[in-house]
């Protein structure tokens, strides 16, 4: 399966639609090298092997790396969550929100969650579950 990333300019036009700000100016008042961090993480691999080898888990990586640098003044968890989002939807998958969350909350908890506790894998894990379940990816 051929992955198709984010880079920072990808995350800069999100950052914008999130926080109504324009790219260029995001670009000079945000920490770029902690987006690009983010942006380049779902790719690690040592020695042609990847870290992360599976779509949900590079998703995971890149929403909680997102979440956890604050590479933005604000907005973070938003763009982690809509970034997650966009990589798995131009990879072919669709979206689909938990049930009965119409309005948004239970997503919204589940970035809170991830975005307060700490990076492991256990966590990392039971994101990439939680975006297996939304797109539909058995396994």
């Amino acid at each position: 399966m051929t992955f198709r990333y984010l880079d920072l300019a990808d995350l800069l036009i999100i950052a914008e639609a999130v926080l109504e700000m324009p790219a260029e100016k995001l670009a000079y008042s945000c920490r770029l090298a902690l987006a690009e961090s983010a942006a380049h993480a779902p790719a690690a691999s040592y020695d042609g092997v990847d870290f992360y080898p599976d779509l949900p888990t590079k998703a995971a990586v890149l929403c909680i790396h997102l979440a956890k640098n604050h590479p933005f003044p604000d907005g973070n968890k938003r763009v982690a969550f809509l970034s997650m989002i966009e990589l798995m939807e131009r990879s072919g998958y669709r979206w689909t929100p938990p049930p009965g969350d119409e309005d948004g909350e239970i997503s919204a908890q589940i970035i809170l969650d991830v975005a307060a506790g700490p990076v492991t894998d256990h966590v990392i894990a039971g994101l990439a579950h939680w975006i297996r379940e939304r797109v539909g990816i058995r396994g």
